[in-house]
């Protein structure tokens, strides 16, 4: 299990997405009415409710489980039982019949959708990156660039088939993929013994990830029900520029996880893994965020000019969300390490009164800035917790670098919300790797091992490390 190639081969999925995406909601936006695009958007809600709350397992277990079972080559029983998933979301699926017709019609699609998902969790848990980067450029190709045809006839029906078809060449190639991989055909086994165990274990993780949901949509439901829905719109336009950035750093996601827990089952150290990988991803979080607020900022006002007074905004957004990632990964070795999950119940309780009693307080004062700054309260808080946590239950063992490293990301936040020149950034950016040298906070021993997971392309990428180090 190789992190770096996962890495890249994950990051290529991501890189298609927002690329095809753009180019979809740019055509759509300006070809389509809003009625049509509103019901777009109402599929991509049923997706996002159907991974979160019809996921019974969370997705980070699946993986997590089946790539110790897969260090241990006991992983085929594991994938027949956690294929059994989607299966038991049919009943509930079924519920959407009572709404709109084109809701229903969108059953199977959201079938296949969660199927696919499962699967690719499967997937990542075997080390299956390129054939999971295989299936889900595929099916992007599809979603995004096929139903464009739809769009332009607004053929919400066609839109609905288009993907569908997409679910299902996404699904089978999963499935041909996972027969090679497993050495023959494979069916979905319902263990209900083993799936409500699974359940029980994940359940603090499932209900964490459903009021993560919620309590991020908080600021949203406020900021219409007080200011409308121009403000709303406004707010919103913010928010998805912040998070473009996230998404590509997120990708690093889908690999600490499988690599973590796969690595540990072969009893690997774990100090060193946390240490490292919270290191690397805090050095290109600040590299990423001292970048994007100057580029995020020069679009919005040119490209976008009727958006421009969300920009503080958006950059109170981009802070809350980016610098809170590499604290937030942190949690990826929580459940790799298999460490006690309940406490996260404590987390959503604290998320969920913090974004709706700030929300409340800050936005009818000072508009959608109140907003911004209830989500920066939210990632504080949830960043805090996850440090205590990750602390207590011994899974980072912060040196005097890590704490360096702590100390700078609020500091590259406080700069980039009330200072921020961006020829100032320009400076900033070329200094964070000279300030990481100084430090020494990427150690030599650390750079011969990323070393050997370079494939001889890439070993570029070493000598810079080497530099650095």
């Amino acid at each position: 299990m190789n992190p770096v190639k996962n890495w890249l081969k994950s990051l290529s999925v991501t890189t298609v997405n927002v690329i095809v995406a753009l180019v979809f909601f740019v055509i759509t936006a300006r070809i389509t009415n809003p009625q049509f695009f509103g019901k777009v958007a109402i599929i991509q809600l049923l997706e996002v409710i159907v991974f979160t709350v019809f996921f019974f397992i969370p997705n980070a277990m699946v993986t997590r489980e089946v790539a110790y079972a897969y260090a241990k080559n006991e992983h085929k029983a594991y994938v027949a039982k956690f294929l059994a998933i989607p299966f038991l979301a049919i009943p509930f699926l079924l519920v959407l019949l009572l709404f709109p017709t084109y809701v229903g019609l969108a059953i199977p699609y959201l079938f296949l959708y969660l199927f696919g998902a499962v699967q690719s969790s499967i997937m990542l848990g075997m080390d299956m990156f390129t054939e999971n980067a295989i299936t889900g450029i595929t099916f992007l190709i599809i979603r995004w660039g096929v139903a464009i045809i739809a769009v332009l006839l607004h053929d919400i029906y066609m839109f609905i088939g288009i993907w569908t078809v997409g679910g299902v060449v996404s699904v089978s190639l999963n499935y041909i993929f996972l027969t090679r991989r497993l050495g023959g055909p494979i069916a979905p086994h319902f263990d209900f013994y083993f799936l409500g165990r699974a359940f029980r274990g994940g359940l603090p993780l499932f209900l964490s990830s459903s009021a993560s949901f919620l309590s991020s949509q908080g600021d949203r439901v406020t900021t219409a029900y007080l200011l409308g829905s121009y403000y709303l719109g406004v707010y919103q336009f913010s928010a998805l520029v912040a998070s473009v950035p996230l998404t590509f750093l997120s990708s690093l996601s889908n690999v600490i996880l499988p690599a973590a827990s796969f690595y540990k089952a072969l009893g690997k150290d774990e100090r060193r893994m946390s240490s490292i990988s919270f290191r690397v991803i805090s050095f290109l979080t600040l590299l990423v965020i001292v970048l994007s607020v100057p580029l995020g900022e020069i679009m919005i006002s040119h490209l976008f000019p009727e958006y421009a007074p969300g920009i503080p905004a958006f950059v109170l957004l981009f802070v809350a969300s980016v610098l809170a990632f590499p604290i937030g990964s942190l949690t990826n070795f929580i459940i790799a390490f298999k460490r006690d999950l309940r406490p996260f119940l404590v987390l959503i309780l604290l998320n969920a009164s913090t974004v709706l009693f700030t929300s409340f307080l800050l936005i009818p004062r000072i508009g959608i800035i109140g907003g911004a700054i209830s989500q920066v309260i939210v990632a504080i808080v949830s960043s805090l917790f996850t440090i205590f946590y990750a602390l207590r239950t011994k899974v980072f063992f912060p040196t005097l670098k890590d704490y360096v490293v702590l100390s700078l990301l609020p500091l590259v936040g406080v700069y980039e919300v009330f200072i921020d020149p961006k020829w100032l950034d320009v400076v900033l950016f070329l200094a964070l790797p000279v300030i990481f040298k100084f430090l020494g906070i990427i150690e030599r021993s650390d750079v011969e091992l990323i070393r050997g997971f370079l494939p001889r392309r890439l070993m570029f990428i070493y000598q810079v490390l080497r530099i650095l180090s």
